[in-house]
């Protein structure tokens, strides 16, 4: 098979992500499910990509293999293709998250900003790099223990490394939560999830 173009950013998109679902690759890239999932099978066939199906009710995730991510060109590793149960949804969320914020500036996802460093060191979500801003982005789905949220806002309060911080949080619990603990923080903004991927 002749790898084109798209391919290799389709591999770049999948091995900075860390996994997609075929679902996400053809938003990300504007194209249709069917051509997708031939694009997809055709890589996975060629060494490229595997399958992935960590949870039988949730969709199946695409990985780079070594192959892969030598032919993705950015410079990131082939990812364990053990995926973490605990914060898969979690992790499917962030992606959606970024093909909308990609629309408004340039991305750079967990597995970037960990390129090289300690992966014990807190890092956002992602960070959004928008308008000469770097915006820290952070998706919360539940509520977290009030000791939690404050070792994050500490981290953050102290790191001059980001202009903002934007939560992105679902759901009423959630967002009451995160507005009080981060009430009176100027640099902190609360965004309903819903209301960033109502188009998508």
């Amino acid at each position: 098979m002749q790898v084109t173009e798209r391919d290799i950013e389709i591999l770049g998109w999948i091995n900075r992500m860390r996994f997609a679902t075929a679902k996400q690759v053809g938003i990300r890239f504007g194209i249709g499910i069917w051509y997708t999932y031939k694009r997809l099978r055709k890589l996975d066939v060629e060494g490229y990509l595997v399958h992935v199906r960590p949870l039988r009710d949730a969709p199946g995730v695409w990985l780079c293999t070594e192959a892969g991510a030598r032919m993705s060109g950015t410079g990131l590793w082939a990812p364990p293709r053990k995926i973490n149960i605990a914060t898969f949804r979690h992790d499917l969320g962030v992606i959606d998250l970024s093909i909308e914020l990609e629309k408004r500036g340039v991305w750079l996802s967990e597995r970037e900003l960990r390129r090289g460093g300690d992966y014990r060191k807190k890092v956002p979500d992602g960070v959004l790099l928008m308008e000469g801003r770097r915006i820290a982005c952070e998706l919360e789905l539940t509520r977290k223990s009030v000791r939690s949220m404050d070792r994050n806002l500490a981290i953050y309060k102290r790191n001059i490394e980001y202009d903002e911080v934007w939560y992105f949080v679902d759901g009423a619990a959630v967002e009451n939560a995160v507005r009080k603990a981060t009430e009176g923080i100027d640099f902190i903004r609360v965004i309903k999830l819903e209301e960033v991927l109502k188009d998508a």
